[in-house]
Order: structure tokens, then sequence, then C-alpha cells
């Protein structure tokens, strides 16, 4: 005896009904990581500064100046003032814009009649979230010195005085090894992992005043209080999580009823520095040899074989800056005599690391060794 068998994978397949939910799961269901009024914003007390000049008048860059300070021990007394005058020194920051653009398309009536899937806000959404991970991208890309892949955000490499590479110490002294390269960090010795002793030594790298060379990284001004914010790897917020200092500070944090945007989603504080998570930081692995992009952040500056390197990000006010010539534009179009739908969502801007006189203005890269997970 047989019996008639309905079975997926079996001879009546085909039969088999399907039925397809009218709400479907998106892939990563957020906003903008880098969102206006958290991180970015129109004040010089932003960490991304953004300037919508663009929008009003034609043009596709635009030229951010900083007047250096005087440095200087003036006159004293009746000394002649005129004659000993002190030129004052200016330096510029391009940002160049571009047209960043997507577009879906669907196949027409007779599809978007098989599903219950509501295919045209799908698009729409999809090209939503598309926009915001692209701009993040950007962004991230620009503060790390790195270019992205299209072009629009050209590399930039750390600063001499605006880069750490190393890690903190595991032979139980006070400090931070500081070594010159990414090639110089290990996984022996002094582990080279990240901490709060490197979150403390970034800060003083930050408060270092370079004269006429480098100015001091000016922090964000929240309620009086100054305050610095770092970018981290999520292997390095887990060596940070192994740290009884960082873990004793987090059970005595006095901002966690702080309302300020800035705070919002951060793992934690130490000594001026709010620390967020982000999972898109950059991560280099070492092969021995060194030529393919995956093993450096610089050229000729490759990892260690098989250490695993990731690039956090010490940021100031006025780290980078964001210019839009138009935030956002949708177009929806009808093709083929009104049955099929198309849509494209498009931004007009720019970004980069804010950059005067060769040198980073408010961000320092911070290389540590990470373990990840096996």
């Amino acid at each position: 005896m047989a019996n008639t068998v309905f079975v997926r994978g079996g001879s009546h397949a085909a039969s088999v009904e399907e039925v397809w939910g009218e709400k479907t799961w998106r892939q990563a269901e957020k906003d903008s990581y880098f969102n206006d009024g958290r991180f970015v914003g129109e004040s010089s007390n932003a960490l991304i500064q953004v300037n919508t000049d663009l929008t009003k008048n034609k043009g596709d860059l635009i030229n951010t100046p900083l007047r250096a300070r005087l440095i200087s021990d003036g006159k004293v007394d009746d000394a002649a003032s005129e004659g000993q005058e002190k030129a004052l020194t200016f330096y510029n920051c391009q940002t160049t814009i571009h047209k960043r653009k997507e577009s879906v398309r669907l196949d027409g009536e007779m599809t978007e009649r098989r599903t219950k899937i509501r295919l045209r806000t799908e698009g729409k959404d999809a090209l939503a979230l598309w926009l915001a991970e692209t701009r993040d991208t950007d962004i991230l890309k620009g503060l790390s010195g790195l270019g992205n892949a299209v072009g629009t955000v050209t590399a930039a490499a750390p600063s001499t005085n605006r880069k750490f590479c190393g890690g903190q110490k595991l032979d139980g002294t006070v400090g931070v090894a500081v070594v010159a390269s990414d090639a110089a960090i290990t996984a022996t010795g002094d582990g080279h992992l990240f901490g709060t002793q490197v979150l403390s030594h970034l800060k003083r790298m930050a408060q270092k005043d370079g004269g006429a060379a480098y100015s001091k990284i000016r922090p964000v001004v929240i309620g009086g209080k100054q305050w610095f914010v770092y970018f981290a790897s999520p292997w390095q917020v887990k060596a940070l999580k192994t740290d009884d200092a960082w873990l004793n500070a987090q059970r005595h944090a006095n901002v966690r009823g702080e309302s300020n945007p800035l705070f919002s989603g951060a793992s934690g504080v130490w000594d001026g520095i709010i620390v967020h998570e982000y999972d898109k930081i950059e991560l280099r692995t070492g092969d021995g040899v060194g030529t393919a992009p995956t093993t450096y952040f610089e050229s000729g500056n490759p990892c260690g074989n098989g250490i695993t390197v990731a690039r956090g990000l010490f940021c100031g006010a006025q780290a980078g800056i964001l210019a839009y010539g138009r935030k956002i534009r949708w177009v929806e179009k009808i093709f083929e005599y009104d049955s099929q739908f198309g849509c494209e969502v498009s931004s007009i801007y720019g970004f980069n690391k804010a950059k005067f006189n060769s040198e980073d203005f408010a961000v320092i890269s911070c290389d540590t060794r990470v373990q990840l997970d096996s």
C-alpha cells in the first residue's frame, strides 16, 4: 500500500502551499549610528560639525578656515609695538561633496500581486537604511584615516602627534606600552591590549600643547563639564571589561541620569571619556607577508603575523566635517506603461576629518591588539 504524501521536497512539492508573512524581518533594523543630535550637529561643540553652506550656494567644495594662535611673549612697558606686529596665520581644511545614490526597481504588477510582502515599502526602507549605513561608513573611514571603496573619502593617515600604537602592560606595572608601529604590537610581553590606562594616556596626548605645530584637542562641553568620546571596537570593550579599574568606576559612575544624547548607548565613562562601542571599528590581521590591504591600515606598516589590531578613535569637538549640498531626496518613477515601480534615494555630501597644518585637529587613532572570539 502506498499513501499519498504531500511533503516539501517530495514528488508533489509543487503543490505544497507556502505562506509568506506580510511583514518582513529587516537584516539590520537601526537608525544611523552617527545620527544628528548625538555625535553630529551644526554647533562647534559637536564631535562631527555639519556645514550646510553648500545647500544655499553653488559649488562642490567648501573651505573651513582655522586661525592659529599667536605664539609670543608680547611687549613690555615702553617697548615699541609699531613695526613689530605679528601676522595672523590661517590654515584651511577642504571638504568636497559628491552625490551618493542607490535605487530599486520591481519587475512588474504581477510580481507585486504574487506576494503579501509590501515590496514598495520594503524597497524604500532598504534604501533609507542603505543611505544611513553609507554615511556612517564614510564618517568612520574618514576619522580612521582610511579611504572608502568609491573614492569619495580619501585616505589620510593619522598625523604624527595623533596616533597611538601599543596597549596596556601585563606585568603589573602602571602605564602603557607605546610602540612605534602596528608591526611592533605583539601578543607577548606587554600584551598591548586596551584598557583604562590607555584611555588616560590618550587624554594626556590630547591635552599636550604643541605650540605653533599643533594645539590641544578641545573637549565637548556638556553642562559646564568637559568630555571626550572614544569609539571602541567590541573586542577592545571585551578587554576593558576585564580591567578592575573600569569595573569599579562603572559601579560608582555618576552619569546614569545624564540626559544629554552623547551619553545615550555608552558603554561607560572613564577619566572624562565617554566610551561608545561600535561594531564597524576597523580591524586588520597580519599574515607575515603584509601585502594585502586586510593586513594593514597604512601601506608599509602591516600588523604582526597572526596579530589582530583594532583602530579605536579618541575624539574631541570638531573631529570631522560633514558638508551637505543636499541632505536627502526621494524620486519615484513608473516604467513599462505604468506597470513597473522604481525608487531612488540620494544625498549630496562629503566628509573628512578636520586637518590643519598637516595635523589632525581633534582625533587620535588608537591601535591596540584585540583577542577575537574563537
